[in-house]
């Protein structure tokens, strides 16, 4: 009886250990300098932004960053309602405990089938995100990127119309754009 009722618990959270261990003592405000520091800024080996569009976002105050709790897939769920009636453009989700990529990956996906109007990207430290010798990793614990999958296209759209993908060797239509 004590295996089957073990194997109940296990299966009901799927996304985390019973017991999450911290990875890293990381800060919302870790994540912010992070974007303001790195992501924002032009890289000087490129002569490009890692996201252009930023240092907008940050200043117009319409992102949030947020502790990862431990079912993610609920937590995604949650944040994708969030964003109309807190006028956000993105949803950081940094998570404090040890996860594999592709599960990762699984949980990501899973949040964008069940939010298909929303991009569900994410970040992983086993990951080093290497483009022409820069990183687009935190590198410090996952993240999980939520975002309009509307206004992303149409940003996508709009760098596509620029240098920003040749400059960075990146092609655009590759399936981690959406």
């Amino acid at each position: 009886m004590a295996k089957s009722i073990r194997r109940k618990n296990k299966q009901k959270d799927k996304d985390v250990p019973s017991e999450p261990q911290a990875v890293v003592r990381v800060s919302s405000k870790d994540v912010y300098e992070w974007i303001e520091q790195t992501v924002s800024k032009k890289n000087p080996k490129v002569g490009e932004r890692i996201c252009p569009y930023a240092e907008k976002t940050l200043k117009a105050k319409t992102i949030q960053i947020v502790p990862g709790k431990s079912n993610l897939v609920d937590q995604i769920f949650h944040c994708c309602n969030l964003f109309g009636s807190l006028a956000l453009e993105c949803v950081v989700i940094y998570i404090q405990y040890k996860i594999s990529e592709n599960k990762l990956a699984r949980i990501c996906g899973e949040g964008h089938e069940g939010n298909p109007n929303f991009a569900v990207l994410y970040d992983h430290p086993d990951n080093a995100g290497l483009h022409k010798g820069v990183s687009f990793s935190f590198g410090k614990c996952p993240l999980i990127f939520i975002q309009p999958l509307k206004e992303l296209k149409d940003a996508q759209s709009k760098l596509g119309r620029t240098a920003y993908y040749k400059r960075w060797g990146l092609d655009p239509n590759d399936s981690m754009f959406y």
